[in-house]
């Protein structure tokens, strides 16, 4: 089969797509898990008939929305739901107002926008300076490249060099080493799958929330790839010893079922901007529709089945099943697992509501690497 209008390498389809069960595929018969649940998107499975069939059902007839506009005497109006899934979002986060984007590179620019808007609206003119980690990933976006790994500037943008205000740093870094003054905002990952899923330390977050008090930096936490139930909380981040002032999330926040993802920010920032503050990122919001009424109904899910409760005990009995299959885990971080055996080293998203079936599977798949 000659396949046309495909980019070359990493971007061609090499198989055709087979049949597939709840977490994963049947190839020759046999269950294969997907071991990243496409990205850490689907951490109920692939089987999401009845939500889709709820957002179908809720989204026919309703206007798509807008809620900014280049025509400034337009009316902006909002459907219901994104009301619905902000103050929803109000109350799971304590008090953190969102806006809403499409993918997590829009939602990490969008953040870094906001750092700004938030240093402008202080008179703080100098703020220029955006300062991330080494071996991080925030994006595909020129910017979120540009705050992310070396590697990520190297190919394919052949002739750009990354964003020339991004400093990025160890993340030993020595607090008195660095000035802070020209620094708008950090950004970091509640955890960096990049860092082989090595969770930040006590004294990293310690020294953010010095930066972040002390010198009014904006602190950012990419909380795309983490959130969404992983960590036995909807907010990935819950359980770190900091706050941040923005934070991201995507990916999981629906379920997977459709795209989206939200931008939150605290008081700190929300008081800081003007009445009449004039904020443009995409126009992309009569898109979201979708994906807000599919994160309604994935914290519906979550709530209903409690499923949030069972965190601890899949937890022990993945931890079970790969030391079992004969592999080492290397770091873990709430249902996300980095493991190893003699030959190979490979990350693993458990899903959220895993069963019997799916860590029989896992074990097998397991056992059939060695």
């Amino acid at each position: 089969m000659e396949l046309k209008g495909l980019i070359p390498g990493q971007q061609k389809i090499t198989e055709l797509a087979v049949p597939h069960w709840k977490y994963g595929t049947i190839v020759d018969g046999m269950r294969v898990v997907d071991p990243l649940l496409h990205y850490g998107c689907f951490v109920l499975g692939f089987e999401m008939d009845g939500l889709i069939d709820t957002v179908t059902n809720r989204i026919k007839g309703t206007k798509p929305e807008i809620a900014e506009s280049i025509i400034h005497s337009e009316t902006l109006r909002l459907n219901h739901p994104s009301y619905e899934l902000s103050n929803k979002l109000y109350e799971i986060t304590d008090g953190y107002r969102s806006f809403f984007s499409l993918s997590g590179s829009d939602a990490n620019e969008g953040a870094v926008k906001l750092a700004s808007a938030y240093h402008r609206a202080r008179n703080n003119h100098g703020r220029n300076v955006l300062v991330s980690f080494k071996d991080s990933y925030h994006g595909s976006t020129f910017l979120t490249s540009s705050l992310g790994a070396d590697s990520l500037m190297e190919d394919p943008f052949y002739t750009l060099e990354k964003y020339h205000a991004v400093r990025r740093i160890d993340r030993n870094f020595e607090y008195n080493s660095d000035d802070w003054n020209d620094v708008m905002c950090v950004m970091i990952e509640t955890c960096s799958y990049g860092n082989d899923m090595t969770p930040n330390s006590r004294e990293l977050w310690d020294k953010l929330s010095v930066i972040q008090d002390r010198h009014d930096v904006i602190l950012i936490i990419d909380d795309i790839f983490i959130g969404g139930g992983k960590t036995g909380n909807y907010v990935g981040w819950k359980h770190l010893p900091v706050k941040p002032d923005i934070f991201t999330m995507g990916k999981a926040i629906t379920g997977g079922a459709f795209p989206l993802s939200t931008v939150l920010y605290n008081d700190r920032v929300h008081e800081a901007l003007p009445e009449n503050f004039d904020w443009q990122h995409g126009f992309t919001y009569n898109y979201s529709l979708p994906g807000i009424l599919s994160a309604l109904e994935y914290i519906k899910i979550l709530e209903g089945e409690k499923l949030l409760e069972r965190h601890d005990a899949i937890v022990g009995k993945a931890i079970e099943t790969i030391l079992s299959a004969g592999f080492e885990i290397i770091n873990r971080f709430g249902l996300l697992f980095m493991i190893r055996n003699d030959s190979q080293q490979m990350m693993y998203v458990v899903p959220i509501n895993a069963n019997d079936e799916y860590f029989e599977v896992l074990g097998k798949n397991l056992m059939d690497r060695l």
